[in-house]
């Protein structure tokens, strides 16, 4: 599932709080989006994109989450290593690391974390 920066955006704020409110999603956002816009993306995200659900709660609908940050990062990793790398994962890990400036603590943690990948194979 692909989503747009608008929607992730959105997402965002419902991950973070587990459940939220279109109000409470608005005042989350990092930039202001009127409350009829917040709304519509709400709705998208659960009829078409179906990442969440809504419970009527009081007068409000809650949403909560149907999907999570990692299953939709994997998505779009998985879409990247695909269409840009010819599905080369070290294509895709060394081109996210070549023009960074990597600092010795991530170096440990990905050298961890592959490690850990090797034992588990």
């Amino acid at each position: 599932m692909r989503l747009t920066r608008c929607e992730v955006e959105i997402m965002n704020a419902v991950w973070h709080r587990g459940t939220a409110t279109v109000q409470e999603v608005c005042d989350a956002l990092d930039r202001p989006l009127a409350y009829s816009t917040v709304m519509t993306m709400l709705r998208i995200l659960e009829t078409k994109r179906q990442a969440l659900e809504r419970v009527k709660r009081g007068r409000a609908y809650v949403y909560r989450p149907l999907v999570s940050r990692e299953e939709i990062s994997h998505e779009l990793l998985a879409e990247v290593r695909d269409d840009f790398f010819g599905g080369s994962v070290k294509s895709l890990m060394l081109n996210l690391i070549g023009g960074e400036q990597v600092s010795a603590s991530d170096i440990r943690e990905l050298k961890a974390a592959l490690s850990q990948l090797e034992r588990e194979t």
